[in-house]
């Protein structure tokens, strides 16, 4: 149980980044925790690999987190290949079914901007963290969700629009082919 360390932690609200970055959980959890307890509280990650398909031998929180997140992309990557059944990729059945999670995607497709979208698709995955949560205060899973929140926190820390709108117009511009180096 790490009573005092989590009691200590600031109260994480999606949208409100509070300045704390994975880095700086990761070298107060080491103050705290064993060097193997510390190693397996940074096994987790949002950035879930299909390729591996594996949550055995993560902590049970990343186990459960890694088995959503494949839901997820199954069901995100089904809805951009289409409703054209005869050339959609016949994707993996994930094991559970989060039913939850087709309705909020539904409304998140509606939304035309791209960062909007992404942010709305981070709820969802912040809405689950809610649930893995439950029954958890004060040990290690309770940790482990809280570090998968700073992640999904950290991911919009450092965004500005400007620079993202020049590498937009630098991608098209590459892709169509123009070179401005070029007189």
């Amino acid at each position: 149980m790490y009573y005092f360390f989590l009691a200590s932690l600031p109260t994480l609200g999606f949208d409100r980044d509070f300045g704390m970055s994975i880095a700086d959980f990761d070298a107060l959890a080491a103050e705290q925790m064993s060097p193997a307890k510390l190693a397996q509280l940074q096994s987790g990650s949002l950035s879930v690999s299909r390729a591996s398909g594996s949550a055995s031998g993560l902590p049970r929180a990343y186990a459960d987190y890694t088995r959503f997140e494949q839901y997820l992309r199954t069901r995100i990557a089904e809805r951009r290949a289409g409703k054209d059944e005869d050339h959609a990729p016949k994707l993996p059945e994930p094991e559970l079914y989060f039913s939850e999670v087709d309705t909020a995607l539904s409304s998140a497709s509606a939304i035309s901007d791209p960062l909007e979208r992404e942010k709305q698709v981070d709820r969802i995955r912040w809405r689950y963290l809610d649930e893995l949560e439950i029954g958890h205060e004060f040990d290690f899973d309770n940790l482990c969700v809280y570090r998968l929140r700073l992640e999904i926190l950290n991911k919009y820390r450092n965004r500005n629009g400007e620079i993202g709108k020049n590498n937009f117009n630098a991608a098209i511009e590459r892709v169509a082919g123009i070179d401005n180096a070029t007189p």
